[in-house]
């Protein structure tokens, strides 16, 4: 408030010396020179005054910030004591049920793992230009597959991927195919079969689900957007991530999809290719 009001009296004074000078000013040349003084002197106060709105928000962000960094690299420390003593514990269990205990526990510590993974991938992101590396599409398919066997074990998940190595943000494109993944399933009819396939340099994941209108698909990329089925669980946002990495990556995305049999979505993977000549001019680089 103290910042709107420091520029609001310094843009009142600024208008009143104007108005009283400006008669002054008796040839064009010095009119044109005050003319342009006058937006100069504003623009400075301007910015200062923001600055000094602006000045709280910046130094609780940048503690925020310090906060966030500093807590994420403490979480490692019991991370890996928790997940230590649970292999200990069931190497010396005979129990089952106190190994299915042990198991739940297991799978929460991975999964608060997984969430520290991502923070520190963001940050990773924020101080690093990039953190491409080369990997197998095939590894990353297979692994996100493999997260979904159990929770959707009525639906049969084909794949034809083969090996192809990329050089990418590996973390970004294993959650770009765990979105779409997930969506397949989740919007999927009858536990219909969903393919993930890999023909040349296109990934192909189709499901024989709800599908979408043309209305919708116009729509589909858009955060928070959720189509007309909002009785499905999800806040919207998976689409719109898969395709700020697409972008990004300047991987070229498709969606095709009609309502009531299914949808398609393809991701050209060409610019992403693993090549040695983009390895090599990286390595001189570093």
């Amino acid at each position: 408030m103290r910042g709107i009001l420091v520029f609001s009296i310094a843009c009142i004074v600024l208008a009143c010396l104007s108005v009283a000078s400006f008669a002054y000013c008796d040839t064009l040349t010095l009119r044109i020179a005050w003319f342009v003084g006058v937006v100069f002197l504003s623009l400075g106060v301007a910015y200062i005054s923001s600055l000094y709105l602006l000045f709280p928000l910046f130094k609780t962000n940048r503690l925020l910030d310090l906060l966030l960094k500093d807590t994420l690299h403490e979480l490692n420390v019991p991370l890996s004591v928790i997940k230590a003593n649970l292999q200990m514990l069931k190497m010396g269990e005979t129990q089952e049920n106190k190994l299915k205990k042990i198991e739940r526990i297991e799978l929460a510590s991975d999964d608060l793992y997984g969430l520290y993974k991502d923070v520190d991938y963001y940050i990773k992101r924020e101080i690093q230009d990039e953190i491409r590396e080369v990997f197998d599409v095939k590894d990353i398919v297979d692994k996100e597959v493999g997260k979904f066997l159990e929770i959707y074990k009525e639906t049969k998940i084909i794949q034809d991927v083969s090996s192809k190595e990329l050089f990418a943000d590996k973390k970004g494109f294993s959650k770009v195919i765990n979105n779409l993944l997930f969506n397949a399933l989740k919007y999927n009819k009858n536990s219909a079969d969903v393919t993930v396939s890999l023909k040349d340099t296109t990934i192909c994941i189709e499901d024989k689900g709800i599908g979408m209108s043309e209305s919708e698909l116009f729509l589909v990329f858009d955060r928070y957007y959720r189509g007309e089925n909002e009785k499905k669980e999800g806040y919207g946002i998976g689409l719109s991530i898969v395709k700020a990495y697409c972008d990004e990556s300047k991987i070229p995305i498709k969606i095709t999809s009609k309502k009531g049999l299914g949808t398609c979505v393809s991701l050209d993977i060409s610019r992403i290719l693993y090549k040695n000549d983009i390895i090599t001019s990286e390595q001189q680089r570093a």
